[in-house]
């Protein structure tokens, strides 16, 4: 019994579907890193150089933005993270030189 054709390009176009989610999981997790990195880093600077209140430093994300990061003030730094801690990282300030990633 010979394998019929549309069998190898349903195979086909099954591998090729795989191969773009992949492709566009790896840019999704990429831009998810570089939003809680900007997130953690511009909180930290407007909450400890420019001494506004975290109501008010949130209001600069858009709003469906907002709706994904969780922002958390601690110490002298800001923790930002997404999808339930998948994504995660962290700003510190320090005195004369604002603030930094650290993680």
């Amino acid at each position: 019994m010979a394998i019929k054709p549309w069998v190898f390009a349903a195979a086909a176009a099954g591998v090729a579907a795989l191969g773009g989610l992949g492709w566009l999981a790896t840019k999704q997790a990429a831009y998810a890193n570089i939003a809680v990195g900007y997130a953690a880093k511009q909180t930290c600077s407007c909450l400890y150089v420019s001494g506004r209140t975290v109501a008010s430093c949130l209001e600069d994300f858009p709003a469906d933005a907002r709706a994904q990061l969780k922002i958390e003030p601690q110490g002298d730094g800001v923790a930002a993270s997404a999808l339930m801690g998948a994504f995660s990282a962290e700003a510190v300030h320090e005195d004369g030189l604002g603030c930094r990633l650290v993680k």
